[in-house]
């Protein structure tokens, strides 16, 4: 047997030239059959078995601005302002309650107008009630500490209403003014 020098194939000994590329088979090399049977067959491939598919990632939209907790009285811009306005559609009576109780003392960040005048509604019940237990012994004086608590609380919640229109804080100190800053009061905090 010959093996071609160009070409690689396998060759019986009677042949001039190669079949395949034309080569003369006075330059290819003579081999024994056994090795011209392991040179020919090609090797079987290794099985590979198909990568198993991924699960497709999911990506978070990307949020421009300054994005925080509505619930903890901050404000938001950029692409957070449409969160905001989310959070003051879904204010109902309770969540407002619950904002007036833990926020009593914050003074930062801002209220919407759901969140205030709910908050409102729930200081004017708590006065109203407050001045009803004050004809019981022993629980006025309760209802005094339960009552000035309120008042903290709806001062804190116009604040930060007021900073929620756009206004600085001092303003509130305006609507002491008779007459004339309670109209200005409501007027500016309905908006």
């Amino acid at each position: 047997m010959i093996i071609c020098s160009k070409c690689g194939e396998t060759l019986p000994d009677d042949l001039k030239f190669c079949p395949s590329c034309g080569t003369g088979t006075a330059t290819a090399a003579k081999v024994d059959e056994a090795a011209a049977e392991a040179v020919s067959e090609p090797a079987p491939a290794p099985q590979v078995e198909p990568a198993p598919q991924a699960e497709p990632v999911i990506q978070a939209p990307a949020v421009t601005g300054t994005d925080t907790n509505y619930q903890n009285g901050n404000t938001y811009t950029g692409a957070g302002q449409n969160q905001n306005q989310n959070s003051e559609e879904r204010m109902n009576f309770g969540l407002a309650i619950k904002n007036f109780v833990i926020k009593i003392v914050n003074f930062t960040g801002t209220a919407g107008k759901k969140e205030y005048w709910f908050g409102a509604l729930f200081f004017l019940i708590v006065m109203i009630v407050g001045v009803a237990v004050d004809y019981i012994p022993f629980v006025k004086y309760g209802a005094y500490l339960v009552r000035a608590a309120a008042c903290l609380a709806f001062v804190s919640a116009t604040v930060r209403r007021i900073r929620d229109l756009g206004m600085p804080w001092t303003r509130i100190f305006f609507y002491l003014i008779p007459v004339y800053g309670q109209i200005r009061y409501f007027v500016e905090l309905t908006k």
